[in-house]
């Protein structure tokens, strides 16, 4: 049985300014997630860390939102009725392909991945439970193009690391 971070939670007010980065012209940062609470609640925590967020709740939303504000960044839950997270982020990666991608999913398996493995693409995730400060300095460093602490995720018997030693 995987092992599950456990975090404590810290209210955004006690996060020091100085890891509350802000980009400068506050870059779109669009959440998406097929549970409500989940996507508002992300992007709720971006927007008090000074991004731009916005939350939607399907894959053909997120492209017709993406359409109209162009994202800096897309988080991306993997599990999604319609179109998958991954489906999602393989559309961003040729329709958006200035735009960071990061997902996110409690149960991924190495067959939900297999669209982007065989496009050749390896997209960075990160497990569920997220805590907070993971998500904003990783799309803090992600927009500022800084390196990305390497977070190894195990799936099944694949071993994906979010790194930028990945993309180099």
């Amino acid at each position: 049985m995987a092992r599950i971070p456990r975090y404590d939670v810290i209210p955004l007010s006690q996060i020091p300014l100085s890891d509350r980065r802000a980009i400068g012209d506050r870059r779109v940062v669009l959440v998406v997630d097929d549970e409500p609470l989940v996507a508002e609640t992300l992007a709720l925590i971006l927007s008090g860390a000074g991004f731009s967020a916005k939350a939607v709740n399907s894959g053909s939303d997120a492209l017709e939102l993406a359409k109209a504000v162009r994202p800096a960044f897309l988080l991306t839950d993997v599990h999604m009725p319609g179109m998958t997270g991954v489906q999602l982020a393989l559309i961003f990666k040729t329709d958006f392909p200035e735009c960071k991608v990061l997902l996110f999913s409690g149960r991924a398996t190495a067959q939900d991945l297999a669209p982007a493995v065989e496009a050749g693409v390896q997209f960075p995730m990160l497990p569920k439970p997220i805590h907070p400060t993971q998500i904003i300095d990783y799309i803090s460093r992600s927009l500022a193009d800084l390196p990305r602490e390497a977070i190894p995720v195990n799936i099944g018997s694949v071993l994906y690391a979010t790194s930028a030693q990945q993309e180099g």
